[in-house]
This record gives C-alpha cells, structure tokens and sequence, in this order.
C-alpha cells in the first residue's frame, strides 16, 4: 500500500483584525460570539475554508478541487479552527430591520414586537491564530504558490472572514506567517512530525491583486451627529444615551450607513423607473419564499468620528395628543461634530456606480441624513468630495462649495462612463 501522503506543509498564521469580526455559530444567536467550552472566543475551520474556497472558485478554479475536495474526493488542505486571544474584546451593536414597503421598523405577528435586535462581534485589534496544512507530494507541490496566494489575498483584504462582509466586517492583516515542510523520505522530518515540530521559518507573502471595485470615498463634517448606543450611561446629573463607541473610539457602523445610503438609492431607482433587481443587485435582500435571499455586493466600511466635539443636550418627550409634556419624560442625548471619512467599495459596474454617485451626491446637497434624529437636524454631514476611483486608476470627482452648489470634475470620462449607462450623458445631467 502506498503512502497517504510523502510531503507536508504546515502555514501557522497570526493574523490581527482591521475592521470588527462576527463570528456564530448555526443557532442563529446573533447577540453572543462563538466560544468553545473554556469561554475561549474562536472562528470555525469551516468558515475560513468556505472563505478561502470562494476567492479560489472567483479566480482559480482548476485547483479547487484538488485543495479543498468535492463529493467524490478528500482536498490536499486540512484548515484549522482559529482561536482568538484571551484579551479579545466582545462589543454589541443595536440593529433594526426595516419593512422596506412601509419603511418603518419591521413588527412581527404579535402586536408591540418590533424586530430590533443586538449583534455581537470581536473588536478591532483582536489577535487570531490558525494553521493551514497540505498534505501531498513533491509532484504536486506547485500548489503550494496558490494557497500562498490565498494568504496574500486576505492581507490585502480581498479575503474577509466571518459574516457581515457588507458592513465593513472581516478585514484582517496577517502579521506573522511560518511555513514549515516535512519530507516523509527523510528521517530527522517524519520524526519531526510525529513530534508536532513548531520550528517553521517566517514566509515573506506576495503583493496580491486587488480585486476589482470602485472605491468611493466621502470626506467632509458631520454636525450634531447622533450614534445611539444600547445601554444608558450615567452622569452626575443623572442617565443619559451615548453614543456607540467601542474601544473608547465612537463609530457609526456601516450597517447604519448601508440602511441610508441603499434607502436613497432605491428611491431615486424607483423615481427613475428602475427595476428593483437593480438595487438588490448592489445591496442584496433577505431570505422569501422562492429562494434563500441574495448577498450584497457593496462594502460600507465603519465611520469611526476620533476627532470630535461632544454636547450632552437635555429634552423633553411631548404627549402627542394633548401637546403637553410626558410627566417623566426628560431625558438626554450626547451628538457630537467634527471630521468625518465615509468609505464604499463597489463591483465594477456602470450602472450600479451612478446609481451610487447619485446616492452619495443626495448626502452632499443635504436630502438626507446619518444616524438617528434627522427630523430634528441631528446628522446632516457637510460634504466637501466625494471621490470615486476605478481599479485601472481613473478618478472623478463631485466637490461642493459651503452653499452646497455641486459640481463635477471628471477629465477622465469616469462618470460619463456610469452615466452612458444610466441613458444620460455627463452634459445633461
């Protein structure tokens, strides 16, 4: 009987956490991290070999097979669970789900139960480690440059781990690597491997592409911006709400950004007489009855306000019927200003960027706010550029003066590019 296996390779990789990380389990439980049974927070081998097998399928798929199997076959590439470090910290995020035809908080059957719900996930910074081995021979060892490749690719961030992808979640940085070989012919390494060897040697990982999106990006100032937070906090004149922050950092999540960004998009969609597939083409939609939902296409990074300006501002809750003042109904909020960077990745497509560029432009002129509290002025950002590049290096630009007067810098044709294939051209609109 010949051997399994003459030639193996052992990756151990450390990689830290650039934007939060939501890791579950299949129970659905989106208010606690996955953990074994020492309370240890960790990330389940399936979940990272489902993400490394999906970027092989988008652009190798020859070798997927033979590195991660089928039915019929055993894959040469055995993934580790990854476990978290002990000083990971765990936050929680409150979310919403809309009732996109009402527009409201979506209710369930019983009245009085709104879908709002929390989601749990590692914080920025975390530490996890994981190995990767590969089982085969030296005939097959050119293998071994596409799972490198595979590595390369999460560095660089084409690779995100766990779910909420579309909210910014999941980019990490691998910031050590070893690769250690065993030659089953020889002695000193079967020995080795019997013994768990941990001497591998650091591997200096390749620039790997960039795939292919447009990269939007806002910079302009937020006034008054309000993050709710969950939970109350105190003072020494009594409770207030905060607004979400973790690590001492305040942020609006990218979900909050996504939610009013996608319902500006949709509206200006339905006002143009495009179809809906258009919008969920970009922003995805939820599990119906005919089919299991369709994951979105466009990344909202987080919007993280370190430069800031915070006023706690006491109000009051008026009885909507009589006029007057709820009697216990004083409470406080705590908006902040200052500088704000707002980031959007995009496949590269006409249409779906204009739709897009007119979304973002609509934030500019003021037609829409962030965060909560729009009816009453709160997070109405003053946008100074809004910026689009292309994967081959083309820009274009919308700029706006203090009076918010928009105006189109575009000597690239870039967005007269999106806006042929919207049915316009740059000179009409």
């Amino acid at each position: 009987m010949s051997a399994a296996f003459t030639y193996a390779v052992i990756y151990d990789v450390t990689v830290q956490c650039r934007t939060p990380l939501r890791t579950g389990g299949a129970d659905g439980d989106v208010e606690a991290v996955l953990r074994d049974t020492s309370g240890q927070a960790f990330f389940q081998g399936t979940s990272l070999a489902g993400a490394l097998r999906g970027w092989l399928e988008a652009n190798s798929s020859q070798t997927v097979d033979a590195l991660f199997g089928n039915q019929r076959q055993t894959g040469r590439l055995i993934v580790s669970d990854g476990h978290f470090s002990r000083d990971a910290q765990q936050y929680i995020r409150p979310r919403l789900k809309i009732d996109k035809k009402a527009m409201t908080v979506e209710c369930d059957k019983k009245p009085g139960t709104g879908k709002k719900f929390d989601i749990a996930h590692i914080g920025i910074g975390a530490r996890l480690r994981f190995t990767l081995t590969w089982l085969g021979t030296k005939a097959n060892t050119d293998e071994l440059t596409i799972v490198e490749q595979m590595l390369a690719a999460m560095n660089s961030g084409e690779i995100r781990l766990g779910a909420q992808k579309s909210n910014g979640f999941g980019r990490v940085a691998l910031t050590t690597v070893t690769k250690r070989c065993f030659d089953m012919t020889d002695e000193k390494d079967r020995q080795a491997w019997l013994d768990d060897a941990n001497d591998g040697v650091p591997l200096a990982l390749a620039e790997a592409e960039i795939r292919r999106e447009v990269m939007f990006t806002v910079t302009g100032r937020a006034d008054n911006i309000l993050i709710r937070a969950a939970i109350l906090e105190q003072d020494e004149n009594g409770s207030y709400t905060p607004n979400q922050s973790e690590g001492g950092r305040p942020v609006l999540p990218g979900s909050s950004i996504k939610g009013a960004i996608r319902a500006r998009t949709e509206a200006i969609a339905r006002l143009n007489g495009l179809n809906e597939s258009e919008t969920d083409n970009l922003f995805g939609r939820s599990a119906g009855a005919d089919d299991n939902g369709k994951a979105g296409r466009v990344r909202f990074e987080d919007m993280w306000m370190d430069q800031n300006r915070k006023q706690k501002i006491t109000r009051i809750r008026i009885n909507k019927f009589t006029g007057g003042v709820i009697r216990g109904g004083l409470f406080k909020e705590e908006p902040i200003s200052g500088p704000v960077t707002l980031r959007v990745a995009a496949p590269e497509e006409p249409l779906g960027c204009a739709l897009l560029l007119f979304a973002l432009r609509d934030l500019g002129l003021g037609l829409y706010n962030l965060g909560s509290g729009g009816s009453i002025g709160r997070g109405y950002v003053t946008v100074d550029t809004i910026e689009a590049t292309a994967p081959d290096g083309r820009r274009t630009a919308l700029k706006f003066d203090q009076t918010r007067v928009c105006t189109l810098d575009d000597p690239e044709g870039l967005a007269a590019e999106w806006l042929k294939a919207w049915g316009g051209t740059a000179d009409e609109d």
